[in-house]
């Protein structure tokens, strides 16, 4: 039986031996679509092989395709039977471009899968490319599924700070469509996303003991819509931390530790840039020398907060849609100011911050006056490793057992630049060796 052909978003794999070429065609298909789908059990020209399927078959799919693509997508893995045969189907999609395959960017066209050049990977890369095409996507949601008080909330806010025309009269559904989170009466998931009256974007607010997360004091998990957790996330963290009384012009005035317009543009950032493929959670962590802010949702490539602060570059919005709307609301700064912002009145009061990036998500951390953690490094120094040590630690830390021919392979470099890469990690504290250089592995230290 022929089901049907390949396409540029559909893949056929005759067997699960072919677990390595399946998770080629998987990331060439994200970096040209950002979804789509793959079948074990049919051949290149549509006919129904089948394959035996067992447990241990789909956790080694599960497995191969986790480890050898970069960084992490979403997929099901779900069993049909066509005609008496079993064969998998596998469903993902991600909108965290690029995605590599060992090391390697594919691109897809037509039904091949081939090696991107230099130039097609920075455009990939780029504003227009980063930009997630999720929260365009319409969803079967009416504009009657809106938190009605919090779309008027915003629109009081938008005409306030004088980023939005006052309508006569106030009109819902005129608005959503002016804000392009609306068409024909449905929202699309960016407006969904933003104000859903059931949206299930979840929000992870914790108060810590110590500087680590063992010992928890206070704990609250919710859902909702994105304009109403950035100020749940907000009200939380002010409450939590210390406050002093200033006197001014004869007039009390009430200071947080940490600038409030600071704390309120990372923790709308971190709302605005996180991943949508799925429902994220936000967390918030509160502990004794840190306020910590992160989200599922990875950096630009190969930028650190300091390219945005000190060189002045575009923004790179991945739901551009969403941080429109909430700029309007002067939630957040527009064209990569906010992280500008954010380190201006950092410094005035002379607070220090820090932030880490990987494969899973973006963390940041504000540092309470007076802490200075001893796991994170110092606010305001840029991270003394080059973007080719930074790889090779990245891969080290997702893969222990490495060796210098392999990280060479997955980071594009001689073994001559990863063995002075891995020399300079060795000396700055990052990692060490132990064992072999044939039998050993690697310990990260820091």
């Amino acid at each position: 039986m022929i089901i049907g052909s390949e396409s540029e978003q559909i893949e056929f794999v005759l067997s699960t031996a072919e677990k390595p070429q399946a998770a080629e065609a998987i990331a060439a298909i994200l970096n040209k679509h950002a979804k789509g789908t793959l079948y074990f059990g049919i051949d290149d020209h549509g006919y129904v092989k089948g394959q035996m399927i067992s447990d241990r078959t789909k956790r080694d799919i599960s497995r191969t395709l986790s480890e050898a693509i970069e960084p992490s997508f979403s997929f099901n893995l779900d069993v049909l039977s066509i005609e008496g045969k079993d064969v998998i189907k596998v469903s993902f999609a991600g909108h965290n471009r690029p995605y590599s395959v060992e090391g390697r960017y594919l691109i897809r066209k037509g039904t091949e899968n081939r090696r991107m050049s230099g130039e097609e990977l920075k455009r990939l890369i780029n504003n227009a490319d980063y930009a997630s095409k999720w929260e365009l996507e319409m969803t079967d949601r009416r504009i009657e599924d809106i938190d009605k008080d919090a779309l008027y909330d915003f629109y009081q806010s938008a005409i306030s700070c004088g980023r939005f025309e006052e309508m006569k009269p106030y009109d819902e559904d005129k608005l959503l469509t002016m804000l392009e989170l609306s068409q024909g009466g449905y929202l699309n998931n960016g407006g969904y996303a933003l104000f859903g009256k059931d949206t299930e974007v979840g929000l992870k607010l914790t108060t810590y003991a110590s500087g680590n997360k063992v010992t928890i004091l206070d704990l609250k998990l919710m859902t909702g819509n994105v304009y109403r957790l950035i100020d749940e996330a907000l009200n939380y963290i002010l409450s939590r931390i210390s406050w002093r009384v200033e006197i001014r012009e004869r007039k009390r005035e009430e200071v947080p530790e940490i600038p409030k317009e600071a704390i309120r543009e990372m923790v709308a950032n971190a709302f605005a840039h996180a991943d949508y493929e799925t429902w994220p959670e936000i967390e918030i962590g509160i502990h004794p020398d840190s306020i910590e802010i992160s989200n599922p949702g990875t950096f630009p490539f190969e930028l650190t907060p300091y390219d945005f602060i000190r060189r002045n570059i575009p923004s790179y919005k991945r739901n551009k849609l969403m941080l429109d709307v909430l700029f309007r609301s002067k939630d957040v700064e527009k064209s990569g100011t906010g992280f500008q912002r954010m380190d201006e009145l950092c410094q005035e009061k002379g607070i220090r911050w820090t932030y880490r990036k990987d494969a899973i998500g973006f963390f940041f951390a504000f540092l309470r006056p007076g802490s200075e953690p001893e796991e994170i490094k110092e606010e305001g120094t840029e991270s003394k490793l080059t973007a080719i040590e930074e790889a090779v630690y990245r891969f080290i830390k997702s893969n222990l057992h490495l060796n210098k021919a392999e990280l060479a392979k997955k980071s594009h470099k001689s073994i001559r630049t990863v063995q002075r890469a891995i020399a300079s990690l060795i000396e700055n504290g990052y990692i060490r060796r132990v064992g072999s250089n044939k039998t050993g592995y690697w310990e990260v230290i820091r």
